[in-house]
């Protein structure tokens, strides 16, 4: 058995993005914890609903305020300042977390749209030396045209056909998520790549 943690900046990021990886995960038996950086997670019937739709063994949620909380508007979120506590916070938690979980793979965002808390998630990590794995950040990534260029790394496209419909009932429990797009996403980028079903896609960063 293996641990796997998913580090993300609220659950929806994590379920939209990954959910049908993190499930799979689960149902080979792993032990799967989604830690929520930007978001406390109340403990009620939804979320709960959720883990138990993607088979999660965990939920940590350390709760930090949002960028829009810290003073960030329109653009901004798309750079981070330097004196913004968040960034030690964040790395000071990823840290503990980190350390307390002991993950055999670690999942995270691409950050594809430049917002300032997957940003400062990827700093947390690269203090740490962690790799991870970095899931196509949904819904931002159904703008995009297929194929485009992730960056640097191996392009990993994980199988969900016997995960989809876990996938996209945990969405549909999400406020303002399009379950539908999300599937049909995941449709049309396994048949762009011949997977012979529905696919996530995870980018596999080269290491410095």
């Amino acid at each position: 058995m293996a641990r796997i943690v998913a580090v993300a900046p609220s659950l929806a990021d994590a379920v939209q993005s990954a959910g049908g990886t993190l499930a799979s995960h689960a149902a080979g038996g792993h032990e799967v914890t989604v830690v929520t950086v930007f978001e406390e997670l109340a403990r009620d019937e939804q979320v709960a609903r959720i883990a138990e739709l993607l088979g999660l063994h965990g939920l940590v949620g350390v709760g930090l305020p949002v960028a829009g909380a810290r003073g960030y508007e329109g653009d901004e979120h798309a750079g981070s300042r330097d004196d913004d506590d968040a960034l030690a916070a964040a790395g000071a938690a990823v840290a503990v977390t980190i350390g307390r979980l002991e993950p055999d793979v670690l999942l995270a965002p691409l950050g594809l749209t430049g917002h300032v808390d997957a940003q400062i998630i990827d700093r947390a990590l690269a203090a740490l030396s962690a790799d991870a794995l970095r899931w196509v950040d949904l819904p931002y990534a159904l703008a995009r045209t297929p194929g485009a260029p992730l960056g640097a790394g191996q392009v990993v496209a994980v199988p969900i056909s016997g995960q989809l419909a876990a996938k996209r009932a945990a969405c549909e429990l999400l406020p303002g998520a399009d379950a539908s797009r999300l599937v049909s996403f995941a449709e049309s980028e396994g048949a762009r790549l011949g997977a012979g079903g529905p696919v996530e896609l995870l980018l596999r960063t080269v290491s410095a």
